[in-house]
């Protein structure tokens, strides 16, 4: 791993650490996942009688929905845009809603297949959980808890004791907006200085120090829409950050 400036600063007395999930804890390309996800939900979709046109119009415009809202709820932001899309009443919305559920129970695994956990990834979870450090899983939160608990367990990270995990459930805000970030923190009272954040992003995770957290940003799977200098915040492989891992003293101080 380069050195950089950050890691030459004082070291902070993290309280959590903070974790993305697609390409950093989940080593899959994104486009590739969106497209297998939409594809696959669409034609279930299809299979219970819904136009496969009109379906997948109400759902791009309830994902973007979430991306661009503030203030509700996700899970309400892209019911409500869905429905309208798609022209449904609360009872048919309530069945579209079942159809989801099932989807997420039954074919949703598979589109996980492919993917091949990276044995360093859960090594460094377990070490930071033996370490006392409280686990956050902090991902674009579009999904709701089922779809991103199966998810975990592509990564192999299933049964890792995350103290809290961004769903569409709980979340009123997504990244790359601050607000996101601030809704972890002041859920679990945590000041930004106390607090480690782990990407790939540059744009949607490394936004997260504009609030004062600290960052690594792992570059198995790095996507830079913004041409981030690399220099100015600790990075490197999975296998990089356990190394790193091993070199952090216990946890400051437990979340209250």
């Amino acid at each position: 791993m380069a050195n950089s400036p950050c890691v030459a600063d004082e070291p902070r007395a993290y309280r959590a650490i903070f974790f993305d999930l697609d390409g950093t804890l989940l080593p899959m390309d994104l486009d590739e996942f969106l497209n297998a996800y939409f594809a696959r939900l669409i034609g279930f979709a299809a299979a219970h009688g819904y136009d496969p046109q009109l379906f997948k119009k109400a759902l791009m415009t309830g994902t973007h929905a979430m991306i661009q809202q503030d203030g509700v709820r996700n899970e309400q932001a892209f019911w409500q845009n869905f429905a309208t899309v798609y022209g449904l009443d609360d009872q048919a919305c309530a069945q579209a809603q079942e159809v989801f559920a099932e989807f997420y129970q039954t074919d949703f695994c598979r589109v996980g297949d492919t993917v091949t956990p990276n044995p360093a990834t859960r090594k460094a979870l377990d070490l930071l959980s033996q370490k006392g450090y409280p686990l956050v899983l902090a991902t674009m939160p579009l999904f709701p808890r089922m779809a991103v608990e199966e998810r975990l367990r592509w990564a192999g990270a299933q049964g890792v004791p995350f103290v809290y995990l961004t769903t569409y459930e709980n979340s009123t805000s997504a990244k790359p907006k601050l607000a996101y970030y601030q809704e972890i923190l002041d859920a679990l009272g945590l000041q930004a200085s106390e607090v480690l954040m782990v990407g790939n992003n540059t744009q949607e995770d490394l936004v997260a120090m504009e609030l004062g957290l600290d960052a690594f940003l792992i570059t198995d799977w790095l996507l830079d829409p913004i041409a981030y200098d690399k220099t100015q915040v600790k990075h490197g492989s999975m296998e990089d950050f356990l190394a790193w891992v091993g070199t952090l003293p216990a946890c400051a101080g437990q979340i209250q």
